[in-house]
């Protein structure tokens, strides 16, 4: 029953005959290399990976339906293998698009995705509220698509950056759209240092991880609630929050 389900999923977003030769050879594993309709170029998976639970959130059940009109800027951060900056760099083809991932299989994968198009950044690094060091791993057993990061000031791996110091990187003056998807990382986000740039984002796409990390939810909602004087709340498929600053235009 599930499989069939999944076929119905692939039939109804790409079309009978597409659908089902994309069903079959994700039945089958073939998944390095991947076309779909409306995506300029192929985009690889790795078989047997959270690869393909990543692709049916984005791709088939469509949890990232968010749209901006014009967008300049877009930040992805937990960007995993790039499908989310592969689906809006389709969407919106003038955007500049900044990928950031701190795990380094991951980001090789974001690489090989998202590196045939224009305008499109890599950032090695997690996101934090302040540039330090990070430790990466798989902390909940949940494979590729859940890997975390924890302030490792002495011994960590890789860099952090905060969104302060990646708007004054890159030149930014508004983001247009911030994905976060950071496995419990937004607690520290949106505990502190969050005042000059928050106000300065039009859009915040989020996944709150309560589940992995207590307060997660609470500390994202005061820091909204004190940078962003006029905002509205929107759902969307899956476990996305969107929050929409009512004063940018």
């Amino acid at each position: 029953m599930k499989k069939v389900k999944l076929a119905a999923k692939f039939c109804l977003n790409f079309g009978l005959f597409k659908g089902l030769w994309l069903f079959i050879k994700f039945q089958a594993g073939f998944t390095e290399k991947v076309k779909l309709p409306a995506i300029k170029y192929p985009i690889s998976l790795r078989p047997g990976t959270s690869d393909a639970i990543t692709f049916r959130d984005i791709f088939l059940d469509n949890q990232y339906n968010v749209s901006v009109r014009n967008p300049k800027i877009i930040i992805d951060g937990g960007a995993n293998i790039g499908l989310f900056t592969v689906l809006m760099k389709n969407k919106y083809p003038d955007a500049k698009i900044i990928a950031i991932e701190p795990d380094g299989d991951n980001f090789m994968e974001l690489k090989k995705n998202a590196s045939p198009y224009q305008d499109v950044f890599f950032e090695n690094y997690g996101i934090w509220n302040t540039d330090t060091k990070l430790k990466v791993y798989d902390k909940y057993n949940r494979g590729k698509w859940g890997v975390v990061v924890e302030e490792d000031p002495e011994n960590g791996t890789i860099p952090a950056i905060s969104i302060h110091s990646l708007m004054k990187k890159y030149q930014i003056d508004c983001i247009d759209i911030l994905k976060l998807d950071i496995e419990a990382s937004e607690k520290q986000l949106f505990l502190n240092h969050y005042e000059e740039w928050l106000p300065k984002v039009k859009k915040i796409v989020i996944e709150l991880h309560d589940g992995f990390e207590e307060d997660c939810s609470r500390t994202f909602f005061e820091a909204i609630n004190k940078a962003i004087p006029r905002y509205k709340l929107h759902t969307t498929r899956g476990e996305n929050l969107i929050i929409e600053n009512l004063d940018i235009a």
